[in-house]
């Protein structure tokens, strides 16, 4: 019997809490007007802000291997380094101080707040940088005390995002151009050398066409020739990327110089799986024509091959460097990728010179002139066909310094908000909730008059 009446009398009897509201409906509405005027009129004095957006467009594109991953391509060798440029990449580099510090000293802030800002407390004030999931589009949303300021901070973190860009790019390029551009002038003068020779023995000997067993030979020798010529120039070029890349990891953080990719079986195993087949294309490039369909088939295979590799790459790269920042990941692939690329080639052109040896055991059987006009025939084609591509793989690389930051492009540039719709303060959600708060308060009255009438 206690315990119902204690019951009785914790319950709030709902018609004597309206009948005590409706007595103090005054108190009520005028709690109620008090708070959402209160509301309004902070609405109206706090400061106002605008927002303007820039929409950017990742393009699909690689950490790549310069203009000269176009050779390997024609060989049927993914040297690329091929990593799918994340927009989390892009991103970081946008909150980097070198786009946002030229921004915030135009931003108008007094003096004194200017130089305690940190590029941290700028992208919290001013800065929305986000990406829409399994999409390449980043979306800039800048805030500012003005339309003009919105707009400038949005526009000038996408500019000097590109000016970045471009500098990276160069930056990246320097070490392989410059190094193409030197082995250009050397690969010209031993082309020129070689032909000379080969004309002067011409016309000393008056050999200006092989017999027909000197012409199997000769063809034989030129595949093998042609693939060596470009394995070579392949090679070189990797040793160049790969001291470039080095390079940059070394300065985001040295200890990553020590990951050693050599000891993933998948990897090794698929790497000889390339070696393989490339000998085997060379043995078919002996007999058939580039369009023979067994041709055709093991360029397949081999392409196959490739991309398996890379992908190997990559999933074993991703797995180990989970605790790394976007950059220092993208780079790290960059360097196993190319060093694969190296041990690959080498073991190519190591595979292919054994083959052409025992081809070149044959010349003995030709005549002393014919042995020798074959040798310099050879050594003219090689040079040719090394100095052809050395200027592919610089043109190709000058092409791409060209395109600078084109691998972003600017889809929206940034709006000019109008002067009579601020983005912040939402007046009507601040009143809404001033609303809400005198409802809630009144509501404590309410409860306040009927516990002192008659107790809960």
């Amino acid at each position: 019997m206690d315990i119902n009446n204690t019951n009785n009398e914790e319950t709030i009897d709902l018609r004597k809490l309206l009948s005590i509201a409706g007595e103090n409906k005054k108190v009520i509405a005028a709690i109620v007007i008090i708070c959402t005027v209160l509301a309004i009129i902070i609405a109206f004095v706090l400061p106002k802000s605008y927002q303007s957006t820039t929409l950017v467009r990742v393009k699909g594109v690689s950490t790549n291997m310069s203009g000269y991953a176009t050779i390997a391509a024609s060989m049927g060798i993914d040297v690329s380094g091929s990593s799918s440029a994340r927009p989390e990449n892009y991103m970081e580099l946008m909150k980097s101080r070198e786009v946002l510090e030229p921004i915030m000293d135009k931003v108008d802030i007094p003096e004194e707040d200017r130089e305690e800002l940190t590029t941290e407390d700028f992208i919290k004030k001013y800065l929305e940088i986000t990406n829409a999931k399994n999409t390449d589009l980043i979306n800039i949303a800048a805030y500012g005390k003005t339309p003009e300021e919105a707009q400038m901070i949005s526009q000038s973190v996408a500019d000097n995002f590109l000016t970045l860009m471009t500098k990276l790019n160069k930056e990246d390029n320097s070490t392989v151009l410059k190094f193409l551009n030197d082995r250009v002038t050397v690969a010209k003068e031993e082309m020129e050398t070689a032909e000379n020779k080969l004309q002067a023995y011409q016309q000393e000997k008056g050999i200006y066409s092989p017999d027909d067993q000197g012409k199997a030979l000769i063809e034989q020798l030129n595949t093998y020739d042609t693939n060596i010529a470009q394995l070579e120039a392949q090679a070189q070029a990797n040793s160049a990327k790969l001291q470039d890349v080095t390079g940059q990891l070394e300065q985001q953080n040295s200890s990553l110089l020590e990951y050693n990719i050599s000891d993933n079986d998948a990897i090794m195993n698929l790497r000889t799986a390339i070696v393989n087949k490339r000998v085997e294309l060379v043995g078919l490039q002996q007999r058939y024509t580039e369009e023979h369909p067994d041709v055709i088939r093991c360029r397949q295979e081999l392409d196959e091959l490739n991309n398996s590799l890379s992908r190997e790459i990559q999933s074993a790269v991703n797995s180990q460097s989970a605790s790394l920042t976007p950059v220092q990941s993208s780079l790290l692939l960059d360097k196993v990728q190319t060093e694969t690329a190296v041990a690959v080639t080498n073991a190519s052109l190591e595979a292919i010179k054994e083959k052409q040896a025992n081809v070149e055991n044959s010349i003995s059987t030709l005549s002393a002139d014919g042995v020798e006009y074959v040798r310099l025939l050879r050594d003219r084609n090689i040079t040719t066909e090394t100095y052809t591509n050395l200027v592919k793989s610089y043109e190709g690389t000058r092409i791409k310094e060209a395109q600078e930051s084109m691998d972003i492009q600017i889809i929206d540039a940034a709006n000019l908000p109008k002067e009579d719709m601020p983005a912040k303060p939402n007046k009507k959600l601040i009143a809404a909730i001033g609303f809400v708060l005198g409802i809630m308060i009144s509501f404590g009255y309410t409860l306040y008059a009927y516990n002192k009438r008659y107790g809960l």
